[in-house]
């Protein structure tokens, strides 16, 4: 796990919102403070769908899929007073770095005016070999750094 501190809120917040670059996370979770407080749960609603549909469609909702719609409710004259996103890796991407691991989380938290990027691994069983975790955090290091939002 490691936690990265944004340095410039400005361009995490509009690649976030309204670019691409986090579209191929899934959400997991969204909480919003603004003039109301909000939860979102990123797991999608299987009963909208019908049989055929879902067989193409992930259990969580995709990042580009649910961006568009917490940019309408976080865009204003006033900024937040907190949110917190939790994003995930997909399975297959997953499966591409560790077939030990469950999943790996980007936790987005932005409050008191700073935003914090935190990592997270999910392992399917217990295990001493921390190797997947730090490829991990290693990965969105890099990510961040080549992006210029650390």
């Amino acid at each position: 796990m490691v936690s990265l501190s944004i340095t410039n809120n400005n361009l995490f917040m509009n690649q976030l919102l309204k670019n691409t670059l986090f579209d191929k996370f899934q959400v997991r979770e969204v909480t919003l403070h603004t003039s109301y407080k909000i939860h979102l749960d990123g797991s999608r609603n299987q009963d909208f769908y019908n049989d055929e549909e879902l067989e193409n469609l992930s259990k969580y909702l995709s990042w580009s899929e649910l961006r568009p719609s917490i940019f309408e409710l976080i865009k204003g004259n006033k900024t937040p007073t907190y949110f917190k996103i939790v994003l995930s890796t997909s399975p297959e991407y997953t499966q591409k770095i560790s077939n030990e691991v469950s999943t790996f989380f980007l936790n987005i938290t932005f409050k008191e005016g700073q935003t914090t990027c935190v990592t997270g691994t999910a392992y399917s069983s217990f295990s001493l070999d921390k190797s997947p975790e730090k490829t991990w955090d290693d990965k969105i290091t890099q990510f961040l750094i080549l992006n210029k939002l650390v």
